[in-house]
């Protein structure tokens, strides 16, 4: 004896039919998405390698900043370093060719040093202490 199925089990049926066809499907998809050579694999890798150059301009562009950064500080030192020396060697000169050179400290020869000091601390301020009484 052969039974056919109602219509409810034709709905059944067709229902389980079309999950088992979209589970076939999904795992199709996945079976193959492992391999290298799939597109899921090829667009990680492009993926992988825009990050990795996004990143690499970015250390770039700090590298070039820092390095202009120090280009300017190393110039600025050596323009104080030139303008310390040329104010330095005129004060040697001075002090070796005056008549007092070889006297003990008199007021002129403080003045001289004093007027030095105000040169080199005009030059370069940060490494002068506060006059004594400045607010």
């Amino acid at each position: 004896m052969t039974r056919t199925l109602t219509p409810l089990g034709w709905l059944i049926a067709g229902i389980a039919l079309l999950m088992a066809i979209a589970l076939i499907a999904w795992g199709w998809n996945n079976l193959w998405a492992w391999l290298p050579w799939s597109a899921e694999a090829r667009l990680d890798r492009a993926e992988a390698r825009a990050d990795r150059a996004e990143s690499d301009a970015s250390a770039r562009g700090l590298e070039a900043q820092g390095n202009a950064e120090q280009v300017r500080r190393t110039e600025a030192y050596g323009d104080i370093r030139v303008r310390v020396e040329a104010a330095t060697a005129e004060s040697i000169t001075q002090a070796r060719s005056a008549p007092d050179a070889i006297n003990p400290l008199a007021a002129d020869r403080a003045a001289r040093l004093r007027n030095h000091d105000r040169r080199l601390c005009d030059i370069a301020p940060a490494g002068c202490p506060a006059a004594p009484g400045a607010p």
